[in-house]
């Protein structure tokens, strides 16, 4: 089986089927190229080949998303990573004043407001605080109003800055329970929701 890739980034575009006697090298290439949308030339891919029957196998039953390219010692070979997953802590500073429900209240007022804080951890809660976990978030509310941190300007997404990221929703008069959703486009980061209650 022949594990085909882009010269420049290394990324796995696919693999050949499992065969008793593999194509030629070129030939493989040229047959994966041939079946790919707005293909680049032929001199832009490279190829591995994997002669273990029940390695190819197993490689071809994972998901493409986890197969990557590795340099070992030198060498390339493929190897089967499941993505890191992470996840979002959403805290608010309002208080809790109701015995029972664990939503934050603040006055339905249409001035008070509460600072959300967005946090990114992995599965075991420990915060990821990198330079790389600056991922892009996206909100989203059905009632009350979004701002930046420092309450200058109405927002519908923030930057976390080593893993973390901090915005207000200010409060409507009509008292009501507000659904603060923050999203993202990575599917290795789980969305997440967070209440706010106006009184």
């Amino acid at each position: 089986m022949w594990i085909i890739y882009e010269k420049t980034n290394r990324k796995i575009v696919g693999l050949s089927p499992v065969c008793l006697v593999d194509p030629e090298k070129p030939e493989a290439v040229k047959q994966m190229v041939a079946g790919l949308i707005n293909p680049q030339a032929l001199s832009k891919y490279e190829a591995i080949q994997v002669t273990d029957n029940v390695r190819a196998g197993a490689l071809h039953e994972a998901l493409r998303d986890w197969l990557v390219l590795r340099e070992v010692k030198g060498k390339l070979e493929v190897a089967i990573e499941e993505p890191r997953r992470s996840f979002l802590a959403l805290t608010s500073d309002a208080p809790d004043v109701h015995p029972v429900d664990g939503i934050p209240e603040i006055t339905a007022d249409g001035e008070s407001f509460t600072t959300i804080t967005a946090a990114k951890t992995d599965e075991q809660g420990k915060p990821q605080q990198s330079k790389d976990d600056n991922d892009q978030l996206y909100l989203r509310t059905d009632y009350g109003t979004l701002f930046s941190a420092d309450g200058k300007k109405e927002i519908n997404s923030i930057k976390l800055a080593k893993g973390q990221a901090t915005f207000r929703l200010v409060s409507e008069k009509a008292r009501r329970v507000a659904t603060v959703q923050v999203f993202n486009a990575d599917a290795g980061l789980l969305d997440r929701t967070i209440r706010i209650e106006f009184i």
